[in-house]
């Protein structure tokens, strides 16, 4: 019998301490406490489309380029310093840093520059509703790709939400916000089916740091010149409703989404999704 390879110490602390280690094949059911996180992310995001709103709009006005960028920049300030400071598995492989960019451009960068510019130009309710597609387009990548079946559920499922879908938009063609929102959603679809194989590899924070580095990175060339020009100019209010879009709906609503990623399925977490519009709502 193979002797198991003994971990650094360093590895053994990380993984004891924060659970972020690689995990065996074989899913378990979800529990109490991944709903809860699930609940948790899922509200953290729905806040984006109540407080981003606010920060774009009169008298605040910041930009949805420079609000990206902040977004990008202060994620990646945060998970870059966890990565250092928990010591968290290194990426080594030019296959993974690869892997991470696509991640990052569907993930963070695609999605959330097209959220924020389609919530400038249309409702909360309204993105928040069609951001609902999300569970749709999982459902439907996953079973074209092989990795869920496409049961007769799922396919009730996805004709009910694209009958609504095209409800709201009055059975017409999209306007341009909706239109973004539509694509935020097929994008988040495509991070959040191809995000697990990296979670499960390499642990949260270390994805987290390099997606929110590449993310950074990409949008850089359009969101680094507005973020500089706009933020000297920037109310007190202003900068805290920036601060909160940078710490609520991107840190810990990525973080908590993350972590629970690795421990379910993509379609129990897109499925979460169905309670944006709702807590947006209240919010």
């Amino acid at each position: 019998m193979l002797a198991a390879r003994e971990l650094p110490a360093e590895e053994r602390a990380f993984s004891v301490t924060t659970d972020d280690s690689p995990r065996p094949p074989g899913a378990r059911r979800a529990s109490a406490g991944i709903h809860a996180a699930l609940f948790f992310a899922t509200l953290a995001f729905a806040s984006l489309s109540v407080e981003g709103k606010l920060a774009m709009s009169p008298p605040h006005d910041v930009s949805p380029t420079a609000l990206t960028m902040a977004r990008f920049l202060g994620g990646a300030v945060v998970f870059a310093g966890a990565h250092v400071a928990l010591r968290t598995p290194r990426v080594t492989q030019l296959a993974d840093a690869l892997h991470l960019a696509l991640l990052a451009f569907f993930g963070v960068v695609c999605n959330q520059a097209l959220l924020l510019v389609g919530l400038r130009i249309t409702s909360a309710v309204s993105a928040t509703l069609l951001i609902a597609m999300i569970p749709v387009f999982t459902a439907a990548l996953a079973a074209l790709t092989g990795r869920e079946r496409f049961s007769q559920r799922a396919g009730a499922g996805t004709a009910v939400s694209l009958f609504g879908a095209a409800m709201l938009t009055g059975f017409a063609v999209p306007r341009l916000g909706d239109s973004f929102a539509l694509v935020y959603a097929l994008s988040t679809a495509i991070y959040v089916l191809h995000a697990k194989s990296a979670l499960e590899r390499l642990g949260t924070v270390t994805v987290m740091a390099w997606v929110f580095g590449w993310g950074a990175l990409l949008f850089a060339p359009v969101g680094g010149v507005a973020l500089v020009r706009e933020a000297p100019s920037w109310s007190l209010p202003a900068a805290l409703l920036v601060a909160f879009c940078v710490l609520v709906p991107t840190v810990l609503a990525y973080a908590v989404n993350a972590w629970v990623l690795r421990r379910a399925s993509p379609t129990l977490v897109a499925i979460y999704v169905f309670l944006r519009p709702p807590l947006a709502a209240l919010l």
